[in-house]
């Protein structure tokens, strides 16, 4: 469990120091008065946990991870982009942690090894910090998916991670910008979906005279900007069907 950075003052120690003590001598009272093999009463066992009771924090679970996986999150309220993890019947949690990873960051999401239906991914150490008000150190980010619609990460949803098969994006951009996913319900809207893709080429040159989509496809799609300081191949080249 993570507690919160800081020493305890003066003044609570002494308190805390005396309610142990208090405790201490009931226990001992207690046990005085019994023959022996007997259990404590559900008030002593009370006053043991209370005494043992953790800090609360930003992990009410008291977990070893902050939102590890199949754990659900909730926004901070006035935060943006900032989830505190809550216990999965909270009515306050909207999603669930798919994947986990303690290294690597949340943006940009498409750089993610999130899974493919993920919807979004929280900044772990981000969280933490301003939840705990402390400084932002480490790396770390968790994949979600939403407890109930509408899934972006979906195929056609347009979000997730990546752009994959079925998937649909915007061509509308500048000349020489990566294109951008669209939810394909977007056809025929300001900024929307275009074309859907039909095939994705791994580690593909595009320029040039060749297609590498061979006649099947009506658009050619990078998700590199034409002008990318990488001169090795475009990664992933999409083909794409107007929709």
């Amino acid at each position: 469990m993570r507690t919160k950075s800081g020493g305890i003052p003066t003044a609570s120690r002494r308190h805390a120091a005396a309610a142990v003590a208090t405790v201490a001598a009931l226990m001992l009272v207690a046990g005085c008065g019994k023959a022996g093999g007997g259990h404590p009463s559900d008030s002593d066992q009370s006053s043991a946990a209370v005494a043992a009771s953790p800090t609360p924090s930003v992990n009410p679970s008291y977990g070893e991870q902050f939102l590890a996986e199949g754990e659900c999150a909730a926004p901070e309220p006035g935060k943006e982009d900032i989830y505190r993890e809550v216990p999965c019947s909270d009515p306050k949690a909207v999603a669930k942690v798919s994947d986990r990873a303690d290294i690597g960051s949340s943006e940009p999401f498409s750089a993610t090894a999130c899974s493919d239906h993920a919807d979004f991914a929280i900044d772990v150490p981000l969280s933490i910090a301003i939840l705990e008000n402390l400084p932002a150190t480490g790396e770390g980010y968790a994949c979600m998916r939403n407890l109930k619609p509408p899934h972006p990460g979906d195929t056609g949803g347009g979000g997730g991670p990546r752009i994959e098969v079925g998937d649909c994006v915007d061509s509308g951009g500048k000349s020489g910008d990566p294109v951008v996913e669209a939810a394909c319900r977007t056809k025929g809207k300001k900024n929307g979906a275009t074309h859907r893709i039909t095939k994705i080429l791994e580690d593909t040159y595009t320029g040039g005279f060749s297609d590498p989509c061979e006649g099947e496809a009506d658009a050619v799609f990078t998700e590199n900007p034409i002008f990318d300081t990488d001169h090795g191949p475009n990664d992933r080249v999409l083909c794409g069907k107007e929709l």
